[in-house]
């Protein structure tokens, strides 16, 4: 029992150690990219990021993948499609599914905030050693290949979803 403590503290120290960090790295991301803000929202940009990372997808996936609801999705979609960051066309598979693929200025853009996002990267790791650096890169590796942590972040989006819902429903 004792040691299920001490490990459950020592999980606790490494998780509030590691916020600090991830806040910092969050925190020059967001600063890398900032200046396209007003022009594009943040919603908006994570959106076109998962389609110009999956090439194309239909409203669900990228619903799922974002861990919003279809209609929060479309409504999304309609707004990146009247800003010409993405286009709307018909699956060759299936002539009722609508595929979303990004334009090439969307793909421009995509392409800009990944390398803003990188030289902040690099940025941050050049103040590392080269131990912390590389464990860093590893342990990013693995968080984006962990299928529980994109499904955690899907149902955070939910729970978010929900809370916005029921503040406007005022309840």
């Amino acid at each position: 029992m004792a040691s299920e403590e001490a490990r459950a503290s020592a999980h606790e120290l490494d998780a509030g150690r590691a916020e600090v960090g991830l806040t910092a790295l969050l925190e020059a991301c967001e600063r890398a990219v900032e200046e396209v803000g007003a022009a594009v929202p943040p919603a908006q940009l994570r959106a076109l990021l998962v389609i110009d990372r999956e090439g194309s997808l239909n409203l669900n996936r990228l619903a799922g993948l974002l861990g919003a609801s279809a209609s929060a999705a479309s409504r999304l979609c309609d707004r990146m499609h009247a800003a010409g960051l993405v286009t709307r066309e018909r699956a060759a598979a299936n002539r009722r599914e609508i595929l979303l693929l990004p334009t090439e200025s969307g793909r421009r853009l995509a392409d800009w905030v990944r390398g803003r996002r990188r030289a902040a990267l690099a940025d941050l790791l050049l103040g590392m050693s080269l131990d912390g650096a590389e464990a860093l890169a590893r342990g990013l590796e693995e968080l984006a290949a962990d299928e529980a942590v994109t499904g955690l972040a899907s149902a955070m989006a939910a729970v978010g979803e929900s809370w916005r819902s029921q503040l406007h429903a005022g309840g």
